[in-house]
């Protein structure tokens, strides 16, 4: 009977630290690479037939990042921000590919503080169509 009653404390207790982790409350302050913050979509209010939503935009950009960027991940990411724009023409270098997209949803990742020996961009922006979801390429501030 003590055993099971110790079994059943410490479910309780393990069940209320899910509960708690679950909420955020146990969080910690600096970003981590698992903790992604949600988007904040702002930009141009324009409507595009089969527009993807923008939690969907920002995890195809996510995803492109983990294949592309994930040093720069293991930095923890504390914001994202996308914004709708019209696709930049002439670019030198030119660093998003619009053939045949007049609008590209830019998805910001700002980074937490670089390692000394890291990588050292503040932010990437990952270029992504906004009806097909193909990623247009990343921009780097670093080199605009």
């Amino acid at each position: 009977m003590q055993a099971t009653r110790r079994v059943a404390g410490l479910l309780a207790v393990l069940a209320l630290g899910l509960v708690l982790a679950g909420c955020g409350l146990l969080a910690s302050p600096d970003p981590t690479p698992a903790a992604i913050p949600a988007p904040d979509c702002g930009g141009a209010r324009i409507v595009i037939p089969g527009a993807l939503p923008c939690e969907d935009i920002a995890a195809i950009a996510l995803g492109h990042l983990r294949q592309e960027a994930p040093a720069l991940l293991e930095r923890g990411v504390i914001a994202v921000d996308v914004d709708l724009q019209g696709c930049p023409r002439n670019e030198v270098p030119p660093q998003l590919d619009c053939t045949g997209e007049d609008f590209v949803q830019l998805v910001t990742f700002t980074f937490g503080p670089a390692a000394p020996d890291g990588p050292i961009e503040p932010s990437l922006t990952v270029g992504v169509a906004p009806a097909t979801g193909r990623v247009l390429g990343i921009v780097n501030p670093l080199i605009r």
